[in-house]
């Protein structure tokens, strides 16, 4: 079937009533490696297609017997992922159109553009090897702890997961905090996702770019003619989120002027809209971020007390990325997967070293950060490898960064020994070659240590 050249294993099937169209073709994909099976009329086509599977298909449109969009039909209730692409001499849009809607790859034109037809069919292929590689990993993360849109794997995260799963029920306030870039908003939106009010709006606020004079506006509406500019009614946030969640970021912004009237939302369950003296009743779950430090701003009197106490009902303190390195690598896939698909790049993978100097890094930009050097590297790097040099210089430079160790006056030096080499493996994710040259000794001695101190159950990169 092969010309001279070694296969690729990729089999493509041909149909086409015009024989020399078909043999040209067949000629033309055998060159390029492919494991190639033809028919000439439609029905010898189905009869093959009930047979085999194969990773792409291509069709002319109109032959005797069966046309193309009847074996389009056919291959796609078999085989989902067989790749068709149609050829045909009618090449009426509404007929592309149907192909497409039907889950055609592409739509050719006679006289065959045989350049056009290798670019095409290199696409569907590598859109295949997207699609596969992403069932591969959403199978992996199918077995990792989630909560919501939250992957994790360390014990930090998972306390959080803990708390969030116990409040996310219930229509008590919620207040996260963290540093920036921690994941703030996705935590408030597993919230939602997992309480009753799921089918409802989740409606989020960044407070801090509402300016003073239209907080009240924004968040309870106005009635017309309230102020200059009042035109017409018009709904605030907590209209619009009624009877789901109101997510408010950044609450620590909210002028003090404007704090007395969120706790008689909380208190009372009625607002009123800017012009209007008609109480409005609020049936909305409430759930507060913040970057800042709430006790320090009530001392300066920034904050209310009373405020503070109602918000802060349900505390959940996210913690840096650097204090939850397990996640890092699950993290790193999951943004490889979501942002090779958003650009439509092909899948890529760091090289062992790439991964180890990004668990080397402090991320002081947390979460945020580490999707930023990912979408850096899946739109710039050309390669689907991604080694070292491909990483911004901040993430290159970095060197493992081990905690100070604490050890009980009368420790033994073997408790001293095992707690280093444990904390070493953990900060280099059980990367034995480089916890060797951490701790100064050989790869064998160090793999003797982890046998003598049964530390031999570790994952070893």
């Amino acid at each position: 079937m092969m010309a001279n050249r070694e296969s690729t294993g990729i089999r493509v099937f041909v149909a086409d009533d015009e024989y020399h169209i078909c043999e040209g073709l067949k000629e033309s994909l055998q060159k390029a490696s492919y494991e190639v099976d033809v028919a000439y009329d439609g029905k010898e086509a189905s009869r093959l297609l009930t047979d085999q599977v194969y990773h792409a298909a291509i069709f002319d449109l109109k032959m005797p017997g069966r046309d193309g969009l009847s074996l389009l039909r056919q291959v796609k209730e078999k085989s989902p992922d067989t790749g068709v692409i149609i050829i045909t001499a009618f090449s009426e849009v509404s007929t592309a159109v149907d192909a497409m809607r039907l889950g055609a790859y592409d739509y050719l034109a006679k006289p065959v553009d045989l350049k056009r037809l290798h670019l095409s069919l290199r696409h569907l292929l590598e859109h295949q090897a997207l699609v596969s590689e992403n069932k591969e990993l959403r199978a992996r993360l199918g077995s990792t702890e989630t909560f919501g849109e939250i992957v994790h794997r360390s014990p930090p995260m998972q306390q959080v997961c803990d708390t969030l799963e116990q409040a996310a029920m219930t229509d008590v306030p919620v207040l996260i905090t963290g540093d920036t870039g921690t994941g703030k908003e996705l935590v408030a939106r597993a919230i939602h996702q997992r309480s009753g009010r799921r089918d409802e709006p989740l409606i989020s606020v960044n407070c801090g770019a509402i300016p003073e004079t239209l907080f009240e506006s924004e968040l309870f509406g106005h009635r017309r003619g309230a102020f200059t500019g009042a035109h017409q009614d018009k709904p605030g946030r907590f209209a619009v989120a009624e009877g789901g969640t109101l997510f408010l970021d950044e609450v620590g912004e909210i002028p003090l002027s404007n704090q007395v009237d969120l706790l008689r939302v909380l208190e009372e369950k009625v607002f009123n809209p800017v012009g209007s003296n008609s109480p409005v009743t609020s049936n909305v779950r409430l759930i507060f971020a913040t970057n800042r430090n709430l006790e320090a701003e009530v001392q300066a009197g920034r904050f209310r007390e009373d405020l503070y106490y109602r918000i802060n009902v349900v505390p959940v303190r996210l913690p840096f990325l650097r204090d939850r390195r397990e996640d890092i690598p699950l993290l790193v896939e999951t943004f490889l997967d979501q942002l090779c698909l958003l650009h439509r790049k092909k899948r890529k993978r760091l090289t062992p070293d790439a991964m180890q100097s990004i668990l080397n890094y402090a991320w002081p930009g947390n979460v945020r950060e580490l999707k930023n050097v990912v979408e850096r590297i899946v739109v710039t790097c050309p390669d689907e490898e991604v080694e070292t040099e491909r990483l911004p210089s901040r993430v290159r430079a970095a060197k493992p960064e081990l905690e100070e160790l604490t050890f009980p006056l009368r420790s033994s030096l073997a408790d001293v020994e095992k707690q280093l080499i444990t904390q070493t493996l953990r900060h280099v994710t059980a990367n034995r070659k480089q916890a060797a040259e951490i701790l100064g000794i050989s790869l064998r001695t160090l793999q003797y240590k982890i046998k003598k101190f049964s530390l031999n159950t570790m994952k070893e990169d």
